[in-house]
């Protein structure tokens, strides 16, 4: 690296380093600290210190006492843990759960997990069924939280915040069923938050449906579990089978981790060729 690129990125390593060494402060046995405590046990500026943890509250990585005016741990910091411990575990006690579903239904077992930035959805790992005419997906595929069951499953139980953010953006097409009306994606949204489990028909790749169901954690999405197959053997009967055996494999992976999938009904189980008027129309 060029001198002069160097010492411009080293203020910004500096920054970095002194923000993670304040959040390291905060431990079991001391969970409180007041921003001259911080300072003179890191050995930092105070108002080097005080800049750090009010940009550190705005993000919800800490909260303030208002009497006290002590620092501790907030609530995105408890997510970022949360998320962090689950996404540790989660291929090794996914294994299991994700062959027994493919088994069962005869169909390419997904688990899915954001991306760090937290807009778009990463395959984590899957099962490919053995049949001839299968959906093959690699793990580490990427694709935007829109478009897909898997993604749809992922962004419904994300924050309201988080959630206007990416629909504020532009929502690409990738197939004819793609939902790229901000009002539809908003319904869909709220019909998989209702009925526990999503759909897609065609909308990341031509002749290929899937339906997926999320794992929770108390104050956040953690990943989705799901299967997808070519459009042959799609029926309304299947689908109402096959939720209630990937809500299973979600549920029980879930449990292995301590966290939870949520109730699904299988009522409406339409999936198939929608126009994107109908779905804004809903």
């Amino acid at each position: 690296m060029p001198r002069s690129e160097a010492a411009e990125q080293r203020p910004a390593f500096q920054v970095l380093e002194r923000t993670f060494s304040i959040l390291e402060v905060f431990t079991e046995a001391r969970p409180e600290w007041s921003t001259t405590e911080i300072a003179r046990s890191l050995d930092l500026p105070v108002p080097s210190v005080h800049r750090i943890l009010a940009a550190l509250r705005r993000l919800g990585y800490v909260s303030q006492h208002e009497d006290t005016r002590r620092f501790r741990l907030g609530a995105a910091a408890l997510s970022l843990g949360e998320r962090a411990r689950a996404v540790a575990d989660l291929r090794p006690v996914a294994l299991g759960p994700l062959r027994r579903l493919s088994d069962a239904t005869g169909e390419t077992a997904l688990l899915t997990v954001l991306t760090p930035e937290r807009d778009r959805g990463v395959c984590l790992e899957r099962v490919e069924t053995p049949q001839p005419l299968r959906l093959s997906v690699q793990p580490g595929r990427q694709l935007p939280l829109h478009a897909g069951a898997s993604q749809k499953a992922l962004l419904a139980f994300m924050h309201e915040d988080e959630i206007e953010k990416l629909i504020a953006g532009p929502l690409d097409r990738f197939c004819q069923s793609t939902i790229t009306d901000p009002r539809a994606l908003r319904r869909e949204l709220k019909t998989i938050r209702a009925r526990g489990w999503a759909s897609s028909y065609e909308e990341t790749n031509v002749g290929v449906w899937g339906i997926a169901v999320p794992v929770l954690s108390d104050s956040d999405v953690v990943c989705a579990v799901g299967i997808a197959g070519p459009s042959p053997r799609l029926s309304v009967d299947r689908v109402r089978q096959d939720v209630v055996l990937v809500h299973d494999a979600a549920a029980a992976i879930g449990r292995a981790i301590g966290l939870t999938a949520p109730q699904v009904s299988a009522d409406d189980a339409t999936i198939g060729p929608v126009d994107e008027r109908e779905r804004s129309a809903r």
